[in-house]
């Protein structure tokens, strides 16, 4: 086993200090991946280094460094790269976990996000007890997703749509802003997870170097922004917006009650606890796509 924790995570873990507040334990399950998606650090043909995942740099740790994790974070998230072995890690892992936040059982919360291959991998890791699992879609086309995720769309949807009756409330979903999509379709893809009660967690494509896609342009923070209220309107409000798009499929206007609060809309999608700090971002950046503190909404 590979374990990996985000730097941020390293440093708590160690004793450290970090800037801002960050209740979840970010880990990752690190080996040679066997899908080659072409915007991820781990795919099986980047040249990147893989320490990165994204922008974040994760250190290697040892299982006996979680022993004191739930007296430092609330929730755990567990990011998988889908190598030989992953499936029988992530039980070891989870088991490791379980054993040292059994006091806290019904307070610390588990997650896990990974490429789970069919409906029985859905059942095995939901059987272990954990609070939210991950199925990304990432992309949010078909054409899109088979060019840069190698399966269909149609597939991950279905997926997504046996754990979330089966499951209700407990299955999430990771969506890339910037991939080639318009936002007609990523309202589409919205509704759909609406209906299935699907949490969406949203991402700003990206660059890396090492990857087929490092020299692509990630989105327009204008254009992040209004997905980011388009989506924060539709699952977090009582009332929904209304849409108008131009021509090409892209928001031209997005109408709604004023009365609605949208200071949080900007902030981090996901779980319970997620903030992922700096996961699209610059730290040297004034606006950032994912502000992790709500405090930096408002800079």
């Amino acid at each position: 086993m590979i374990l990996r924790a985000s730097y941020w995570t390293w440093k708590l873990l160690n004793d450290q200090s970090i800037q801002d507040e960050m209740p979840t334990a970010y880990l990752m399950l690190d080996g040679k991946c066997m899908y080659n998606c072409s915007y991820c650090t781990h795919s099986r043909d980047s040249k990147a280094d893989n320490s990165f995942l994204s922008r974040v740099t994760w250190k290697l740790i040892e299982l006996d460094a979680l022993e004191s994790i739930s007296s430092k974070f609330k929730r755990v998230c567990i990011q998988t790269v889908n190598y030989k072995g992953y499936l029988k890690d992530i039980i070891r892992l989870i088991e490791y976990i379980k054993s040292v936040t059994s006091e806290k059982s019904n307070e610390f919360l588990i997650s896990v996000s990974t490429r789970v291959k069919d409906k029985s991998e859905v059942d095995v890791l939901m059987e272990l007890g954990i609070n939210d699992l991950g199925i990304a879609i990432d992309v949010a086309t078909e054409r899109l997703h088979q060019k840069f995720r190698s399966w269909s769309l149609e597939y991950t949807l279905s997926l997504i749509e046996y754990g979330a009756k089966k499951y209700p409330g407990k299955i999430t979903t990771h969506i890339i802003v910037g991939l080639g999509e318009n936002d007609r379709e990523l309202y589409d893809i919205f509704l759909k997870m609406k209906e299935l009660n699907v949490k969406v967690a949203l991402f700003a494509f990206t660059p890396v170097k090492g990857t087929k896609l490092e020299h692509s342009v990630p989105p327009s923070l204008e254009r992040y922004r209004k997905i980011q209220l388009l989506r924060y309107l539709m699952f977090e409000s009582t009332k929904g917006p209304e849409i108008t798009f131009d021509e090409n499929d892209n928001i031209l206007e997005i109408r709604y009650d004023e009365s609605i609060d949208i200071s949080k809309a900007f902030m981090t999608s996901g779980c319970t606890h997620c903030t992922r700090p700096y996961y699209n971002d610059s730290p040297k950046n004034r606006e950032l796509y994912n502000y992790h503190t709500f405090s930096g909404t408002n800079k």
